[in-house]
């Protein structure tokens, strides 16, 4: 009786062409990165506790900031060099072993790059360049290095021969930076007489919401961290919906 008022089940917030890629990305980045890795690693927050940096424009935040990010993700700080370049750079092509690039869009559609790993150099050091911009902006200069750094993981340490730009926002994930890269993959703006918006990574807001689920509920047994009210609106709906799917499986 009264059977017609019994609640729909929850809906998976990504089609099931990415719902499936994604189970097998983080089973992959499992057996690569370790039950140490997944299941132990700290969360850096978005706070002076966990970066007690001041970000004022200077190069030195992000010479401090990659020091906690490349340690975080365990990466030797002094095998990477880092560099800053300024306006952006359209389409430009990564020199070394397995260079990438890492696009931005600005208000008005315009590629443009946040960061670029050029893979190790003759020196023995991974190259890594950051765009100023984000000097001023801590969420989007600690998930650029994230990213960046991440190709050094898959990339740099031969765990991949070729380029993979939406597992490697997932390696974000695993490292425990993941809240700095969701937040930083939209985030609209509006002024007096302009409106933009500013977007890194390759991963929708949808489906980080999504991997953020898989990771903190079907990985670690956490299906209601208190990190995850540090997300961006988008974000935060999306790993609540998908949390709600993955109870009802």
């Amino acid at each position: 009786m009264f059977t017609f008022f019994k609640k729909k089940p929850a809906l998976c917030p990504v089609d099931q062409e990415t719902h499936e890629w994604m189970g097998g990305a983080f089973s992959w980045l499992w057996d690569e990165f370790g039950n140490e890795t997944v299941l132990r690693k700290d969360i850096l927050l978005p706070d002076f506790e966990h970066f007690p940096i001041v970000y004022n424009g200077e190069e030195k935040a992000a010479l401090d900031s990659i020091d906690i990010v490349a340690r975080q993700m365990e990466v030797d700080p002094h095998d990477i060099q880092l560099d800053f370049y300024s306006e952006g750079i359209s389409e430009v092509g990564a020199g070394g072993i397995g260079g990438s690039k890492f696009f931005v869009n600005t208000e008005k559609d315009a590629k443009k790059s946040s960061g670029l790993y050029h893979g190790k150099q003759e020196d023995g050091k991974y190259h890594i360049s950051l765009e100023k911009k984000n000097l001023t902006d801590p969420v989007f200069l600690v998930a650029t290095l994230a990213h960046e750094i991440a190709h050094i993981k898959l990339l740099g340490e031969e765990r991949l021969d070729k380029n993979n730009e939406s597992l490697t926002d997932l390696t974000t994930i695993i490292f425990g930076l993941g809240i700095f890269n969701a937040n930083a993959s939209f985030r609209f703006s509006t002024g007096f007489d302009q409106w933009g918006y500013r977007k890194i990574g390759y991963l929708t807001q949808i489906e980080w919401g999504y991997a953020l689920a898989l990771y903190s509920f079907l990985m670690r047994n956490e299906p209601d961290p208190k990190w995850i009210n540090l997300l961006s609106e988008t974000v935060r709906g999306n790993f609540r919906r998908g949390v709600l799917y993955m109870k009802g499986l």
